[in-house]
């Protein structure tokens, strides 16, 4: 029994031992870091009420009604968080190994994949992009989305259904099969009823892909989608309820929305902010390229010194080559190699609209560099300095970054027909947009980019796939991951190593006839320094993460023998310094007693700490 189920998954998820392999290492790292993450917070208040039993479970759920309308992620909480952290421990990192395969997925589909049995030969480089994006994501981004359990749950786990939701939604909606309905049809519910900003986001990816399937490619009747819509807003209505009590609180309790606050603090968080700052600088150099690239007349191949000058035929391009081919003809996708990814040549006024964007968009970047990341000057964007230079140029390079990102977006769904690119562009936009309704505090935090974020991550892993044979890209990509980092020597390296490839790729512009097997060497050399960046990212982080964990687990420990001992006698603690290594991690240096009633600790126990 148990060889035919591992036959059946091995057959389903179309993987192969590398997929796998990078799967499972990013799995254990995942294991190692939660090893040193604790209730935070919230969480405390949920693993509080779940000592209650499953007899308070509706009152729970009530409470998460009336309060923020989000009642399957409240009880869930609660459930999940019964044995305190440790379930949450071995939970979240298999979440967080399903959103990888998920968006690494999404980055490599293609029409012609949805026939194919075999597994997908590119997919192992999404995997890995997609791995690394989570290893390098910035400790002020991931200490509140992805180490935080309360935060998990209302924005990492919606999100992760949202995404899986999309893709089954237009892989598997022509399906008979009743079983992958009625998925369909709970995994609306659940995504309509989880958060606002994600349920937005569901209601989205359905009304786009319904729309493009039935009157774009007339592949399935209006009807089909019918159930879909129906059970994603009642989901939504259900958490709007709740939302719509909690602004109304906001409200009476003074918190008044100034809309100009509120887009200052939406554009400085996803824009104008150093955790922001390397995906930010990755997606316009990938927007650059792609305007190159469509600015030349016919294929890219037809210029050596182009974007496109370092692809050839060679067997790294062969195994990836068939998500970027062109589907004119049966011969071409059997032929196919990574010059001939481009379908179409666009006619003159595009090309030169395509240059003369991308050549304004290097000029907006490299001022963004110079602002944000040379001269650290601080976003201020006000009424004062709105008509100034600096408030001009701030909203120059937004609209640049933005149109640039759908104008591809959509090239990409009439030339190649690649959907999801301009799905997640316009629902990542969208989840950003309606924030304009909340306070201005609430826009300032992370977590509310972080879905936007894990949207925009798909067109950098499609990008990478594209151009990965690209000294030039691959080696600006790194300078700009270093230069993120704020420290002098991964940036010194950066730039060096940025250098060296320069001048390969431009002595390697005048010759001939180029060497395939140094070209391969350096873009295997320089996929190792992504790998030993985004490694030595994580390892700081984990670091900080095991240094904050010493005095919790004495702590803990100094718990587990108090009540040992009957709760009798003074309780002795370690102070915890404030860090972003957790959540509101003073709340051991002065006990709330919502965290007392989670440890069991007694109101009038004497608590002292150790200096």
């Amino acid at each position: 029994m148990f060889k035919n189920l591992y036959a059946y998954l091995k057959s389903s998820s179309r993987c192969s031992k590398r997929d796998w392999l990078i799967l499972l290492v990013f799995l254990f790292a995942m294991l190692w870091i939660h090893r040193y993450i604790f209730l935070y917070a919230d969480d405390l208040y949920y693993s509080r009420d779940a000592q209650y039993g499953l007899n308070y479970l509706p009152e729970a759920l009530l409470d998460e009604l009336n309060s923020n309308g989000r009642v399957w992620i409240g009880g869930a909480m609660v459930l999940a968080l019964k044995p305190q952290i440790e379930f949450f421990r071995i939970l979240n990192p298999l979440i967080l190994m399903s959103v990888v395969y998920i968006l690494a997925k999404m980055a490599t589909f293609s029409e012609s994949s949805l026939h194919k049995k075999k597994d997908n030969p590119s997919l192992w480089i999404a995997l890995l992009c997609a791995v690394l994006f989570f290893l390098f994501l910035p400790l002020k981004i991931a200490h509140i989305t992805i180490y935080y359990a309360a935060c998990a749950f209302n924005y990492l786990y919606p999100m992760a259904l949202v995404l899986l939701y999309a893709y089954l939604l237009y892989t598997r909606i022509g399906s008979r099969s009743l079983s992958k309905k009625l998925l369909l049809i709970a995994l609306a519910f659940f995504v309509g009823s989880s958060t606002q900003q994600v349920g937005m986001i569901g209601i989205g990816f359905t009304v786009m892909i319904s729309v493009y399937l039935y009157f774009i490619r007339r592949k399935l009747p209006f009807r089909t989608f019918l159930p879909l819509y129906g059970v994603m807003f009642l989901g939504y209505i259900l958490v709007s309820y709740g939302s719509l009590k909690r602004l109304v609180w906001e409200r009476t309790a003074g918190n008044e929305v100034v809309l100009t606050d509120v887009i200052t603090e939406l554009i400085k968080t996803n824009i104008f902010s150093l955790p922001a700052a390397p995906f930010v600088m990755l997606i316009s150099l990938s927007c650059i390229f792609w305007l190159f690239a469509f600015s030349r007349p016919g294929s890219p191949a037809g210029d050596p010194p182009s974007v496109a000058a370092t692809l050839s035929s060679s067997e790294w391009s062969r195994t990836a080559g068939s998500e970027f081919r062109s589907e004119t003809s049966s011969a071409q996708e059997k032929h196919f190699s990574a010059e001939t990814w481009y379908c179409e040549p666009m006619c003159r006024k595009q090309r030169i609209f395509n240059r003369s964007l991308a050549i304004l968009l290097c000029a907006a970047l490299t001022g963004y560099i110079y602002l944000l990341l040379y001269k650290e000057i601080p976003f201020d964007l006000t009424h004062e300095n709105l008509h100034s230079f600096y408030g001009l140029s701030v909203i120059a390079f937004v609209f640049l970054y933005f149109s640039a990102l759908v104008y591809i977006s959509v090239i990409m769904l009439i030339k190649k027909d690649y959907p999801f690119l301009l799905f997640n562009t316009i629902n990542a936009l969208g989840a950003q947009i309606m924030l304009i309704v909340v306070d201005a505090r609430f826009a300032a935090t992370y977590k509310v980019m972080f879905p936007s974020l894990l949207l925009f991550s798909v067109f950098i892993f499609y990008s990478v796939l594209a151009f990965r044979r690209n000294t030039l890209y691959l080696s600006l990509a790194f300078f700009f991951l270093t230069l993120s980092l704020q420290e002098k020597l991964p940036a010194l390296a950066g730039g060096v190593i940025f250098g060296l490839a320069l001048i390969h790729y431009l002595y390697s512009m005048f010759r001939e006839e180029g060497s395939g097997s140094g070209i391969k060497l350096i873009q295997v050399g320089l996929g190792v320094f992504f790998c030993l960046i985004s490694v030595m990212v994580f390892g700081s982080t984990l670091h900080g993460y095991y240094q904050a964990s010493i005095p919790q687990n004495y702590n803990l420990e100094a718990i587990k023998q108090y009540h040992e001992g009957e709760k009798k006698g003074e309780l002795l603690l370690k102070k915890v310094p404030p860090s972003y290594y957790g959540y509101n991690l003073g709340n051991w240096n002065d006990m709330p007693y919502f965290m007392k009633q989670c440890y069991g600790i007694k109101e009038d126990t004497p608590i002292n700490y150790i200096q």
